[in-house]
């Protein structure tokens, strides 16, 4: 599904400041695949998550998704097949229109604009069907302003709203860091929910190593800009935060 070939990507080059955030990397994810990422700061996980979403375009490499050359295209032109739920609630939602408005555009991602009203009968139906979903109570407040909700509520709106269209990718930017414990479990478990019912290929960045080691199937561990660890299937469901604290402190000590 997505492949990283010799992926890098340097900042302030030719300085004293000089930084390499990625180093030549290679990664290919599967169709189907839940990836989790953990790391320091700058280790290069958000780094790699800009790549892949469009925003930053690499020095060298090339970025392919579904076999297609994307390492070129603007970041606007990949949100047809790439999702992405932000860190902050507030920035994947508009938080001047309603519920249902929110969800009408994300359901046109990709789509041609028409002149037509802005949400068909029909359309609110299913719309209001997918909320129900969420277990939140939500579509019952349909008509709402998105703005009037907590952190959590926009957020889990978000996650639905990026996984509508059945992107061919979704991207989790430490979604559930904004958030207090009991919402971002909360959250978390929704997160699973959705993916697993909508069949995403998913890369998640997260700080949390529980979190890491107990949602998806694979996990990789970045220092550097490089891959130092890898673990999948049961190897990764046998870890301990502990044992992925040792490693994580081992790293940093190697490359210091």
């Amino acid at each position: 599904m997505l492949q990283l070939k010799g992926v890098a990507k340097a900042w302030n080059k030719g300085t004293v400041n000089e930084c390499h955030a990625l180093k030549q990397l290679d990664l290919s994810v599967d169709d189907g695949q839940f990836l989790t990422v953990i790391g320091g700061n700058g280790s290069g996980k958000s780094t790699l998550l800009n790549i892949v979403s469009g925003l930053y375009v690499p020095d060298a490499g090339n970025v392919l998704l579904d076999g297609e050359d994307i390492t070129e295209m603007a970041e606007h032109r990949r949100a047809r097949w790439i999702a992405r739920v932000f860190q902050d609630p507030l920035l994947g939602t508009a938080a001047g229109m309603t519920i249902e408005e929110n969800l009408a555009l994300a359901a046109r991602r990709g789509k041609r604009r028409t002149l037509a009203w802005g949400v068909r009968r029909d359309e609110k139906l299913v719309l209001r069907d997918e909320v129900a979903r969420l277990g939140l109570g939500l579509e019952d407040r349909m008509g709402s302003k998105i703005g009037v909700l907590s952190g959590g509520q926009r957020q889990a709106l978000t996650l639905l709203m990026a996984a509508l269209e059945r992107p061919r990718l979704l991207l989790l930017d430490e979604h559930t860091a904004a958030l207090d414990p009991k919402t971002a479990t909360a959250v978390l478990t929704l997160t699973e929910t959705i993916v697993e019912d909508y069949g995403l290929t998913t890369l998640m960045v997260t700080h949390s190593l529980p979190d890491a080691i107990k949602v998806g199937n694979r996990l990789i561990m970045m220092e550097e800009g490089e891959i130092v660890f890898e673990a999948q299937g049961e190897g990764k469901s046998g870890l301990s935060a502990g044992e992925l604290l040792r490693l994580f402190h081992q790293a940093e000590s190697l490359s210091a």
